[in-house]
Order: structure tokens, then C-alpha cells, then sequence
């Protein structure tokens, strides 16, 4: 069975433009003599692989078909997930052609895949770098945060109006604890951590 080629070319939103793209791939294939098999184009973000041109052309490309696109980040913008979906490819023996990146197809098959686990490597080591870098803004936001005094986590939680009114019935048996939580349209269990924050406020 003779291998296929597909290109797959995406931009993020529906108001860019694809052509640019697409003449590039058009004029690799005619500078090598090929034609494709399809062009798959999406217009979607490119933060996570979750896209429908894409799932589409994972659905039929196999061992031995190519896969061409113009820049690697057509493939994906994500630091984290790009080289998981590349190594994902190759493992799968699909050849990736990127036109801005073309040492990463030389025709030598041994050379390629060295190549090729060097870009992962690389690709990974900028995906670390950028989780610490994230992690690191987080966590020193958070610093400056406290240190200004600023309350973190969710808002405290109100007690709602007439609360210590249907409180003090409910405490004497008036009501029931039923009754109370239809009173303040809560369920419960809100009803319950609403009566510990009041006792604990209390005391």
C-alpha cells in the first residue's frame, strides 16, 4: 500500500487568514512533485490538540504517511503537550514535515529519528522551563499577596439575612432544622456550615 500525504495547516481564530499556509504547502509539494492526498484546516485555538480537522486526520493517517505542516507551532502553541503529540507521531512511524524545521527530514532514516528525539528532548526542556517559570509567578504572587494582607481562596461566606432570627427559633424548637433551611432557601448542608460559622463566631 503506497503511503499518503496530508498537510494540515490551522490558524486561531475564524477571522485569520489560511492562505499563507496553504501557498507554502502548495509550493513544497510542487518543488517535490507530490500532490495531496487532503489539506486539513482548522481555524481554532491551538492551546490543546482537541480540534476537528485535527482528530480527523489522526483518525486515518498511518505507519509510513506524512504529515506536513508549515511551523511547528500550526501543530500546537502548547508548551506542555507539543512534544507528547510529536512523540505520539513518531512512535506511531508517521513522518512530521515541518517546512520551517527541515532537518527534521533529511531521508535519513537513522539521522531523522535522532533528529527528531533531539527536537522532543528540546521541546520538553522548554516545556519544564516554562512550567517552573508559572509555577514560580504563582507562587511569588501569592507572597505579595499575603504579604499586602490581601485574603486568598474564596470569599467568606455571608450569613444570609434574618439568619440569627430563624437561628434562635430553631435553637429553642420552634422550627425544625427542615423548615430553617427552607426559610433560608439553602440546602442542608449550607444551612449546617452557616450554623458553625455563626456558633464559632459566637463563642
Amino acid at each position: 500500500m503506497n503511503s499518503k500525504i496530508y498537510g494540515y495547516i490551522r490558524v486561531s481564530t475564524k477571522e485569520q487568514n489560511l492562505d499563507r499556509q496553504r501557498e507554502a504547502l502548495e509550493e513544497y509539494a510542487k518543488t517535490k512533485g507530490f500532490k495531496y492526498n487532503v489539506i486539513f484546516e482548522d481555524k481554532t485555538t491551538g492551546k490543546n490538540f482537541d480540534r476537528p480537522q485535527y482528530n480527523t486526520l489522526l483518525s486515518i493517517v498511518k505507519s509510513g504517511d506524512t504529515v506536513v505542516i508549515k511551523e511547528l507551532d500550526r501543530l500546537g502553541r502548547n508548551f506542555m503537550e507539543t512534544p507528547k503529540e510529536l512523540q505520539h507521531l513518531f512512535e506511531k512511524k508517521i513522518n512530521v514535515n515541518i517546512l520551517d524545521t527541515p532537518l527534521m527530514n533529511t531521508g535519513d532514516v537513522k539521522l531523522d529519528y535522532t533528529i527528531n528525539n533531539m527536537l522532543i528532548g528540546f521541546l520538553s526542556y522548554i516545556a519544564d522551563k516554562e512550567r517552573d517559570k508559572i509555577e514560580l509567578r504563582v507562587r511569588e504572587g501569592l507572597q505579595v499577596a499575603k504579604d499586602k494582607g490581601i485574603k486568598l481562596g474564596r470569599p467568606e461566606r455571608k450569613l444570609p439575612q434574618n439568619f440569627k432570627k430563624y437561628y434562635d427559633r430553631w435553637k429553642s424548637n420552634d422550627i425544625t432544622a427542615i423548615e430553617f433551611s427552607k426559610l433560608l432557601s439553602v440546602s442542608r448542608a449550607t444551612l449546617y456550615r452557616y450554623i458553625n460559622k455563626y456558633e464559632t463566631e459566637r463563642n
